[in-house]
């Protein structure tokens, strides 16, 4: 096995063609300079340079063997600089999974596309994943970061750690009422719950939305009464255009309020409940893109 140092050395003093100022690059005396050159030579079995008192030349060999030597050095150095990024967590995959509604939320795109720039080396691969699976999925190993909701009972973005997974609060949304516009509600600064307690909602199928539903339900039980459920929908779009379409009314989290449907209002609830918009990952052998990610995440959330 060829020693890496001692072709670094061939390649200065071939650069150099003079043994003094190539032992000065190196910051190596001269001698010992020499005595590596002589080694690699016998190693190889051929002569890299023709000595003289007056000149140093490579050999036809010699400066065969260059290309190589270059060649080999340029890929050991390239090799170095990919395991730094994979260690500092810049290059490598990253497996995201999100809920349905969080694509629409501005903390999603902002903290993707900031990551994206930070650490263009990482590959970002993305998936649809219910809340209720994400879990089971960071644990497993086929998600390195998972986007979902929670009920907000904390106070600030700080790491919460559940058993084998991690989370940060990256957003905070406050529910609103989506209504028909031509409703006695549109108009409205804002309107308690329990004057909607009487209409049709439209909600999330089970197993999808289970923050977003259990939201409703909380609400319907706090007014006292049991929720008239009317069409389901797993699309925020797909619910706001059912509202659209005389169906009922949808309570859901306030950046839908950037789908600008003409048939549609949206109207913030009094004392709304707020949910946290959380990412997620593996407390046990996270990958270093992951923890990076997460850090990331936590800058963006703080800053924001």
């Amino acid at each position: 096995m060829l020693d890496l140092r001692r072709l670094r050395y061939f390649v200065t003093v071939a650069d150099e063609l003079h043994f003094g100022r190539a032992a000065e690059r190196l910051h190596i005396a001269q001698p010992p300079l020499t005595r590596h050159i002589a080694s690699l030579e016998n190693e190889l079995g051929i002569r890299l340079f023709e000595r003289s008192t007056r000149a140093v030349t490579l050999t036809p060999e010699g400066a065969q063997f260059l290309e190589h030597a270059r060649q080999v050095i340029e890929a050991a150095e390239q090799a170095e600089v990919s395991a730094q990024r994979l260690a500092h967590g810049t290059a490598g995959r990253l497996a995201i999974g999100y809920t349905s509604s969080i694509p629409m939320s501005p903390a999603f795109s902002a903290i993707v596309r900031g990551f994206s720039r930070e650490a263009p080396d990482v590959a970002l691969t993305f998936r649809e994943v219910a809340g209720t699976a994400q879990p089971r999925q960071i644990e497993s190993g086929v998600l390195d970061i998972a986007f979902g909701w929670a009920a907000s009972d904390h106070a600030d973005n700080a790491d919460q750690a559940d058993g084998a997974v991690a989370q940060l609060t990256v957003a905070r949304q406050p529910m609103v009422a989506a209504v028909a516009a031509n409703s006695e509600y549109a108009a409205c600064a804002a309107v308690a719950f329990e004057a909607l307690a009487h209409e049709s909602f439209i909600a999330w199928p089970p197993g999808q939305g289970s923050v977003l539903n259990t939201a409703l339900h909380r609400l319907c039980a706090q007014a006292g009464v049991e929720p008239r459920l009317g069409p389901r929908a797993s699309q925020v779009a797909a619910l706001v255009a059912l509202v659209a379409a005389g169906q009922g009314v949808a309570i859901v989290p306030a950046f839908a309020a950037s789908l600008k449907m003409a048939d549609v209002a949206y109207v913030p609830l009094i004392n709304a409940p707020v949910l946290d918009q959380i990412i997620a990952w593996r407390t046990h052998d996270p990958s270093r893109c992951a923890l990076r990610f997460a850090a990331f995440a936590r800058a963006a959330a703080t800053a924001g």
